[in-house]
C-alpha cells in the first residue's frame, strides 16, 4: 500500500491509497509543536498504526512545511521544535525503512497538477492559505526545483509600504525570524490577527464569513482589508511567475468569496495589459497534499527498484 503523511502546523494527516492513488482512508492527529521527541513518536505511532490497518509497511511520502540549510537542518515557522534539527535522517531512522520527503506545500500543487484541478496547463502556482502561506510551481506537471529549495517560499516576502500605510498595519514578527512578512497577515492565523487589528471579535475565519454575507459593517471592512493585501501578494506572484493558473490550499480555499474578487483586486496591482490567470479551488480539496507526496513517495520506490 501507499502512504501519504502531510504535516502541518496544526495538524499531521496519514492516508492510505492504492496504487491508482485512490484514498482507502485517512486520519488527523495534532501536530506537536513544542516537543521534537514527541513529534517523532507521533509519526511513527501514525505508521505504525497505517501497517496495522494494512498488514504490511507500505511506501512512505512525507510532506514537511520547512526549508533546510546546508547541513540538513529544519528551519520551520509554524513548528518551533524541528527548527535546527536533523527531522529527515531522524524520521527515516525513527520509521526504519526508505523515506521520500517534500516540502507539504509543493506536494499540494504537485497533485493538482497530476489528475488535480489544474492538470493539462504547464505552468501552474500553488498558494496555500493555512497556518502558514506557502506553494509551488509545477512546470510540465513536475515541481520545480531550486538551488536552495527556496523558490516558493514566498509567505516570507514583506508587506509592502504602501498596505502597511493605508491600514496602519504594525510589522508582525514572523516565525521564520523575519517580521512584516506576508505570512503574518493572509494565513488563516494571519487574517484573525488582521480581525483584531481592525477591533472585530469574531472567532474564526468563518464567523467573519458569517458576518460579511449579513452585511455586517465591520465584517466587510476586514474582509476588504484582508482581500486588497491578498491582491497585492498574488500580483506579485503574477509578475514572477506568470502562471497560466493558480489553485488555492489550506483552510481559506474553502471562502468561495475570495475566488469571486480576487482576480479583480489583484489586478489593481498590475500594469495595463496584464491579465490576471484563473484562480480555482483543488479538486482534492485540503486532503491534496497528503495525495501529492503519497504519489511521490511511491514513484521514488519504482525508481530505486528499477535502478536495481
Amino acid at each position: 500500500m501507499i502512504y501519504g503523511v502531510d504535516i502541518g502546523g496544526t495538524k499531521i494527516e496519514l492516508a492510505i491509497f492504492d496504487a491508482q492513488y485512490r484514498q482507502q482512508t485517512a486520519w488527523r492527529e495534532a501536530t506537536p509543536k513544542q516537543d521534537y521527541q514527541e513529534f517523532l513518536q507521533r509519526i511513527v505511532n501514525m505508521v505504525d498504526e497505517a501497517d496495522q490497518k494494512t498488514g504490511m509497511p507500505g511506501s512512505i511520502g512525507i510532506g514537511l512545511p520547512c526549508v533546510f540549510d546546508d547541513r540538513g537542518y529544519a528551519l520551520a515557522a509554524s513548528i518551533p521544535c524541528i527548527n535546527g534539527r536533523p527531522v529527515l535522517s531522524d524520521i527515516s531512522e525513527a520509521l526504519s525503512r526508505p523515506v521520500s520527503f517534500q516540502n507539504d506545500v509543493k506536494a499540494f500543487v504537485f497533485s493538482e497538477a497530476n489528475g488535480g484541478a489544474v492538470e493539462g496547463h504547464r505552468h501552474v502556482l500553488g498558494v496555500v492559505l493555512g497556518t502558514g502561506v506557502g506553494g509551488g510551481l509545477c512546470v510540465g506537471g513536475k515541481i520545480h526545483q531550486s538551488r536552495q529549495n527556496v523558490a516558493c517560499e514566498y509567505g516570507h516576502v514583506p508587506l509592502s509600504a504602501k498596505l502597511q500605510n493605508r491600514y496602519n498595519l504594525p510589522l508582525w514578527p514572523c516565525g521564520c525570524g523575519l517580521e512584516g512578512c506576508f505570512n503574518e497577515y493572509i494565513s488563516g492565523p494571519g487574517l484573525q490577527r488582521m480581525c483584531g487589528h481592525f477591533g472585530g471579535h469574531y472567532k474564526n475565519a468563518q464567523d467573519l464569513m458569517v458576518g460579511v454575507r449579513a452585511g455586517d459593517t465591520k465584517a466587510n471592512e476586514i474582509f476588504n482589508a484582508y482581500i486588497d493585501c491578498l491582491g497585492a501578494f498574488v500580483s506579485q506572484l503574477i509578475l514572477m511567475y506568470d502562471p497560466d493558473m493558480i489553485v488555492l490550499g489550506g483552510g481559506l480555499s474553502n471562502i468561495d468569496e475570495i475566488y469571486q474578487r480576487l482576480p479583480d483586486a489583484a489586478a489593481e496591482y498590475l500594469f495595463s495589459g496584464v491579465i490576471p490567470p484563473s484562480v480555482v479551488p483543488p479538486m482534492y480539496g485540503d486532503s491534496s497534499g497528503v495525495r501529492g507526496v503519497a504519489m511521490l513517495g511511491h514513484q521514488a520506490v519504482l525508481e530505486a527498484n528499477a535502478d536495481e
